[in-house]
């Protein structure tokens, strides 16, 4: 399902062009970034500009509150540039750019301008994180699938959070989306509206703060963060505060990086703590080779959020089937950002459709997993939807949960201590990321110690991997089979590099040999299995 965002004008962040650019399209044949030389002589009030939250966040982090990069453009600039092509869309105060549609007479023209340092073209494809859902089928939770229904929380271990009162509270989440249509009147946010905690809302597209209206995706992803229902919680963070962006429409097939740009700094601007962006982008302008974390604009600014201490999660993206892409889209290739993969329900293992790693340079991708099917509030009544969309606003809720718990953390000590939580940690795939995140790291558990459930055997010209029997009670059970009980192992190269991963089904796995010729030495077998990982290196 591919989507195309529209922006518009908020305070100094963004720029809107007059409706004439819609009525030139044929004229305009293409879009362009124009970058800038330097900010001279721009006057920037951070107290004037900033929400207070935003204000409190850089003063936490150590930041600078007169950061050159947040200082706007220079409107002389943007008037020189208006002169050649009046198509002037976006405002970018962070790449000290601007967006427009330009004629290849005008190029000429606008590199010749002095204060232009580069212009480049923008043109990429937007990919949405959900792969299909049933849409407002069921009216009553009695009518949804029950066992997902209490999966959806409990994978995460979300009841610890529950039972100890943490559910985000004064944590602000910023949402970006197709539309939130009916959360201004659906039963599964009244607590979300009764106590104000929509902060800001804004629609790029038709340039006005009603965003509830098109498409309910958005509507699906608020409620898999803080939707409750009949007094029962579709997300985690409920009492969390939000920022509502409306950022896509459906009208065309190609959209451009410049909304989710302009996006993320209308979401630092209001103070946003957590950003949850269910999209990706891929071609036309970039490849896989490409989703190195560095290349893209909407990766770069994704670091830059992170730099302003700002938690991005981004779902991985739903081309694991792709045979002509597969990896993380971007921004997910971010290195600063918590990029989430889908799992299958019920079988817990990585959903097919969901984007696996590495990055383009290498880089461990995703980094956790999380249900990617869910029970989430539609238009009116409840949805079923499917994809790494709905992944990413689990662990959004999840790192809302944690922080206010832990508020005096850095965005980037939640990040380690999201994934040090994992089912899987330390062991990692590229498919699983490290897993799904565990509350229960930070309650009962904190000092997790895992008795050994398997062995490594060496014998004649095999290595034999061996599971223990599990003991519960006085019963000595031979690895019951349960959804959590898979057995994870990869052949590494002798710097770490994850060549070969497998997920073995529960009830294959009492021993499992491999043979020694399919290893070079040096190389190195990792094994993970009900909690314990181990390693064995082939000499």
């Amino acid at each position: 399902m591919a989507l195309v965002m529209h922006l518009v004008f908020t305070t100094l962040t963004l720029f809107s062009a007059t409706h004439a650019l819609s009525n030139n399209q044929e004229y305009f044949s293409q879009g362009y970034w124009v970058f800038f030389t330097d900010k001279e002589g721009v006057q920037f009030d951070p107290f004037d500009f900033f929400d207070e939250k935003a204000i409190d966040r850089r003063i936490r982090n150590g930041l600078c509150l007169y950061d050159k990069i947040d200082f706007p453009v220079n409107q002389k600039y943007i008037a020189s540039v208006k002169s050649i092509t009046p198509s002037v869309d976006v405002v970018s105060r962070w790449f000290n750019a601007v967006h427009v549609y330009a004629s290849e007479s005008d190029l000429a023209d606008l590199k010749a301008l002095p204060f232009v340092a580069s212009v480049e073209p923008a043109s990429l494809r937007l990919v949405t994180a959900s792969v299909e859902y049933v849409a407002d089928e069921a009216s009553m939770l009695d009518r949804v699938d029950a066992g997902l229904l209490q999966n959806q929380l409990s994978h995460l271990k979300g009841e610890l959070f529950y039972s100890n009162d943490i559910t985000g509270k004064g944590v602000r989440i910023a949402v970006f989306d197709a539309g939130f249509r009916g959360v201004d009147a659906h039963p599964a946010f009244s607590h979300v509206r009764k106590n104000n905690r929509i902060i800001a809302t804004w629609d790029f597209h038709r340039e006005r703060k009603n965003v509830y209206t098109a498409s309910a995706h958005g509507t699906m992803v608020l409620s898999t963060i803080a939707g409750v229902l009949d007094d029962q919680p579709l997300g985690l963070a409920t009492d969390a505060e939000f920022l509502l962006a409306r950022t896509e429409i459906r009208r065309e097939p190609l959209a451009e990086e410049k909304y989710w740009l302009a996006a993320v700094e209308w979401a630092d601007q209001h103070g946003a703590d957590i950003i949850n962006s269910s999209l990706g982008y891929v071609f036309h302008r970039y490849f896989p080779e490409e989703m190195d974390g560095r290349t893209s604009l909407v990766a770069r600014a994704a670091t830059i959020a992170a730099g302003k201490g700002i938690l991005v999660v981004n779902a991985a993206g739903n081309q694991g089937n792709d045979n002509h892409w597969r990896i993380v889209v971007t921004p997910a290739d971010a290195d600063s950002v918590l990029t989430v993969g889908a799992l299958q329900y019920p079988e817990m293992v990585r959903a097919p459709y969901s984007s696996v790693g590495p990055t383009a340079d290498g880089r461990m991708k995703p980094n956790v997993s999380a249900l990617g099917t869910v029970v989430a509030a539609g238009r009116r009544r409840l949805a079923q939807p499917m994809g790494t969309s709905f992944a990413s606003p689990l662990v959004t809720g999840f790192a809302a949960c944690l922080w206010q718990m832990y508020p005096e953390w850095t965005n980037m000590e939640l990040f380690s201590n999201i994934e040090q939580s994992a089912s899987l940690y330390p062991y990692y795939d590229y498919a699983h990321g490290y897993g799904t995140p565990q509350a229960s790291r930070f309650f009962q558990d904190h000092y997790r110690f895992t008795m050994p459930t398997f062995d490594i055997v060496s014998e004649n010209d095999s290595i034999h991997i061996i599971t223990r029997k599990i003991i519960a009670g006085n019963e000595i059970k031979q690895n019951a089979a349960t959804e959590n009980e898979y057995l994870y192992y990869q052949k590494q190269n002798m710097d770490g590099r994850i060549i070969r991963y497998y997920v073995i089904k529960p009830e294959e796995t009492r021993k499992i040999s491999l043979g020694l010729d399919a290893f070079l030495p040096g190389q190195i077998l990792k094994v993970h299995f009900r909690g314990y990982t181990a390693e064995f290196r082939v000499h």
